[in-house]
């Protein structure tokens, strides 16, 4: 294994995406798209309230990230064919709907029910902090969400290298996947940290432009990413 230092990694990144990026922006436009199209009908007449509409509502918006999150590893594997070193086109965005889809719901039925087991308490303690009316809960209110914010930004790019393996490694099941990647990141976790921590300026960056220059921001930090998968597995070194 190489450990190439972040600056490298985003040096890989930079150069993978050169000549790249029409293609990768009409594929997130496409799965951006496709979950608000689906998602339209529920919200008509939704309301502050938590009704039977906020409800179904809510599940909706799981069954469509779950389903949705097919176009996300069409994206991933589209940038990893780039890392590489092989063409792509907008076709692979559908990638997963066609190659065992199955693993990949799984794994985000999964990731979805982990930040919902985490999301309850942090939320309930959030809750009960502001509803005693002190000083102290408010700062303690802030400190639990930057915590949860910061857990939930490392589960989501530990998936990320789940659906990575699950893309190589194609007659893997779930629980074998995520434990390799657990494997693979043994004494790389703060390695991974420092490298989705050094994207947060960029990221409030796309928030100010109002998402629109998320559109060159999130494949930079994929690329990244893939690329800090390939140097866990050795990948880098054949490219």
């Amino acid at each position: 294994m190489t450990n190439y230092s972040r600056s490298e990694l985003k040096r890989l990144a930079r150069e993978a995406l050169l000549g790249n990026y029409t293609v990768l922006i009409l594929a997130l436009l496409t799965a951006s798209a496709v979950p608000t199209m689906l998602l339209t009908p529920f919200s008509i007449g939704l309301t502050a309230e938590f009704n039977f509409a906020m409800v179904t509502y809510l599940l909706a918006a799981i069954l469509v990230k779950v389903l949705c999150g097919l176009f996300s590893v069409g994206v991933e594997r589209m940038q990893l064919l780039l890392a590489q070193e092989q063409q792509i086109s907008y076709m692979d965005l559908f990638w997963a709907v066609r190659n065992k889809p199955d693993r990949f719901l799984m794994a985000a039925l999964l990731l979805v029910a982990v930040l919902c087991i985490l999301a309850v308490p942090a939320a309930a303690g959030v809750v009960w902090l502001v509803n005693t009316g002190e000083t102290a809960g408010y700062w303690i209110s802030a400190a639990v969400l930057l915590l949860f914010f910061l857990l939930e930004l490392y589960i989501l790019y530990f998936f990320d290298l789940v659906y990575l393996y699950f893309i190589e490694q194609e007659e893997i099941t779930v629980i074998q996947g995520v434990r390799a990647v657990i494997a693979l990141l043994r004494g790389n976790e703060k390695r991974l940290f420092a490298l989705q921590l050094g994207f947060l300026g960029w990221q409030m960056l796309g928030v100010l432009s109002f998402g629109i220059g998320m559109l060159w921001i999130q494949p930079y930090i994929t690329q990244t990413t893939v690329n800090f998968y390939l140097d866990l597995t050795g990948g880098l070194e054949r490219v």
